[in-house]
């Protein structure tokens, strides 16, 4: 898909639902999220490894129905996604909790759910012994090993808020030993968009390591963070190539160890990223001299990435003249800030007022880190299906419905049913 055919659906499709449905709107196509999954389960075909979707990176209903038909768990990060996995069917073997400074109440629930719950800090994991003795539980390891895309996704290095630290696992298998809890599981994450495929082997090393301190181990969970290349000239990451070192490493294991384990990985944007778009609609173009914008009606409240991360979209004017001359333009949303800019420097053909552009590789970390900022309502979601039939899998609020909800939600405004 990069860089010679940045589109994997005919951008008149993609016009065509922009003028259907308007924007903005986020597009995503089945057909990619069911290749994806499936190269996934094609490797490691002689070790047991099993593949858990974070579900994080995009929780739509549809898209998650689709990712379990094709034979995934679930990697969840919260109650709540805990709870909307269970409500789609699936049973809680197939969803592994792993939570972050969580609750009583999330912990309580989470476990009456029966899902594998994996700790992450001696503290919980005291709390979890001595409400649940006798029960079993999953631990995350701080790997002392950090990568990604950006510092703020790097999970795993000495200074991260997450998991137990490699000196104190001692203590965790006697506080455990204490209350009769099994440890049926380890677990380490090193970063969203891992950059080196050499850390993510260096952390293989470190967990099958740390298995020495368990007898009774089930499974090993090395985490996700597979990138997707966002710029035309990235090289896409050598999943076949990382297979064949990991299959090689997990196998001298399973060779030398009486440890019947199996093996997890933890992907989310390698599955969805590449499947969506956020399609927008040209409202402004301003000349501010050295720098033209186009002005358009979405914003960093529905794509964060660029913001937060200086992550970089490629961006494509789906409706101009593709015999225009090319320009330069800084493409930028309609929140009231600064930094809301979602391209820099970008060229395409001469753009005007009422154009519509397509914002790529957004089916991972959009429509789930979007917001109401500036109280703008939320984009709607539409999904082109394997059949090539498309249809809106969360719809849009007009402004007045998003307000007349906001205000039902705080009381100011009764519900017409209450």
């Amino acid at each position: 898909m990069h860089p010679a055919n940045p589109f994997p659906v005919d951008p008149d499709r993609l016009l065509a639902i922009a003028q259907k449905w308007g924007t903005p709107t986020y597009v995503y196509l089945e057909n990619i999220i069911r290749e994806q999954c499936r190269k996934l389960t094609g490797l490691f075909k002689n070790i047991p490894v099993s593949w858990l979707y974070a579900v994080k990176a995009n929780d739509n209903p549809h898209i998650i129905s689709i990712i379990a038909d094709e034979g995934l768990g679930f990697d969840t990060v919260s109650y709540e996604e805990v709870l909307l996995c269970r409500k789609l069917g699936t049973d809680p073997d197939n969803i592994f909790y792993t939570e972050n400074n969580m609750t009583d109440a999330e912990m309580n629930g989470a476990a009456k759910e029966g899902v594998i719950l994996n700790i992450g800090s001696l503290d919980r994991l005291k709390s979890y012994c001595e409400t649940w003795p006798g029960s079993s539980c999953s631990i995350r390891i701080k790997p002392d090993v950090g990568d990604g895309h950006h510092a703020k996704v790097d999970t795993g290095n000495q200074d991260s808020k997450f998991g137990i630290r490699m000196d104190l696992l001692k203590e965790a298998v006697a506080l455990v030993d204490s209350h009769n809890v099994t440890i049926r599981g380890i677990h380490a994450h090193i970063g969203s968009g891992i950059q080196e495929p050499e850390n993510l082997l260096y952390e293989i090393n470190v967990l099958l390591e740390a298995s020495q301190y368990f007898n009774s181990l089930e499974f090993i969970n090395f985490g996700g963070g597979i990138p997707i290349p966002y710029r035309p000239d990235d090289d896409a990451f050598n999943l076949e190539r990382f297979a064949g070192l990991a299959s090689d490493r997990l196998q001298k294991y399973l060779d030398e160890t009486d440890q019947k384990v199996r093996f997890y990985f933890e992907p989310g944007r390698w599955i969805v990223g590449s499947a969506g778009m956020l399609l927008t609609q040209v409202n402004t173009v301003k000349d501010q001299g050295r720098k033209t914008y186009l002005g358009t009606d979405t914003g960093f409240n529905h794509l964060i990435r660029p913001a937060l991360y200086d992550a970089y979209h490629e961006i494509v004017n789906i409706s101009a003249n593709k015999d225009a001359p090319l320009r330069t333009y800084d493409v930028a949303g309609n929140i009231c800030e600064s930094g809301d800019v979602l391209g820099k420097e970008r060229s395409m053909p001469e753009s005007r007022t009422g154009d519509y552009l397509a914002i790529l590789d957004a089916g991972a970390y959009g429509m789930t880190m979007a917001s109401h900022y500036n109280r703008r309502a939320m984009p709607a979601e539409v999904l082109i299906t394997e059949q090539g039939f498309h249809k809106i899998i969360r719809k849009r609020k007009s402004p007045e419905q998003s307000v007349e909800e906001y205000l039902q939600d705080t009381g100011i405004v009764q519900s017409e049913n209450n």
